[in-house]
């Protein structure tokens, strides 16, 4: 296929998903924090409190302080623990598949003390194949598995953020 007539199959593809109404992810007019500022209370070093400050930093017009009590809200997240559970054995008792198990436990206050949004637990599941032979290509993909599902709960925290925010 010659570079006009891939040009013009990509045009066409992209043509038919704007008339369709497609938007990315976060592209919405509702999509945006109605607040100001944010104080995020969240373990301190850790992946979930990197990938949620990078995606709040992503926000247009959010500034995150360090003081509760200059945040129009407060964003606390009380627990985020990873479990792996045996789901399968073979008919010799090997490990066949694991249930991976991520949960995540946050709460919203305004800067008067006003619940947002009450204790709420998050809890996101994936099952994993596992082989003896190729374990530590496993181990890889459990990483990567886990990452996908704090990904995941980081954007339903957002998503809830912006829901809940533009109802108070």
């Amino acid at each position: 296929m010659n570079t006009r007539r891939r040009a013009l199959v990509s045009l066409l593809l992209l043509t038919s998903l704007a008339a369709c109404g497609f938007q990315l992810r976060g592209t919405r007019a509702d999509s945006k924090l109605s607040f100001q500022s944010l104080y995020l209370d969240a373990p301190a070093r850790t992946p979930l409190e990197r990938e949620l400050r990078a995606a709040l930093k992503t926000q247009d017009g959010l500034t995150l302080v360090s003081d509760p009590k200059a945040a129009d809200v407060s964003l606390f997240i009380s627990s985020a623990v990873e479990e792996k559970k045996v789901l399968t054995l073979n008919s010799q008792g090997q490990v066949r598949e694991f249930s991976l198990l991520y949960r995540l436990n946050f709460s919203a206050k305004d800067s008067d003390g006003k619940v947002l949004v009450p204790t709420t637990e998050l809890a996101l599941q994936s099952s994993m194949a596992f082989s003896e032979s190729q374990a530590l290509a496993k181990e890889t993909e459990e990483r990567m598995i886990f990452a996908d599902l704090r990904g995941d709960a980081v954007s339903q925290i957002l998503r809830r953020l912006t829901r809940i925010s533009s109802e108070k």
